[in-house]
């Protein structure tokens, strides 16, 4: 991870972080649960706009290996990598009431 990257993705987390934080103390305070819910949705996009750009980091690195690699197995192996860290981070996007409870 670049320096510039890494920057941006603890300033993200922390963004998340600050989010978490003040969904706990509304909770610990008592507050009604749609202002809790409001809270939660920044904490859920600081967190969905980290994961978006840790994939564009793996992506960039694969794409080395992409065309780097003369082993046809290499190649195929970091394309299945990718493909998996982009269904963990959609698997969790894309989560329904159902899926919970």
């Amino acid at each position: 991870m670049e320096p510039d990257q890494r920057e941006e993705m603890l300033q993200r987390l922390r963004s998340a972080a600050g989010h978490l934080n003040a969904v706990i103390e509304m909770v610990t305070a008592g507050a009604p649960c749609e202002q809790v819910l409001r809270q939660s949705g920044a904490v859920q996009a600081a967190l969905r706009a980290a994961g978006i750009r840790m994939l564009v980091c793996q992506a960039r690195r694969s794409g080395a290996i992409f065309v780097e690699s003369s082993r046809l197995e290499e190649r195929e192996a970091e394309l299945k990598r990718l493909c998996e860290l982009y269904s963990i981070l959609i698997r969790y996007s894309n989560q329904t009431v159902d899926d919970i409870t």
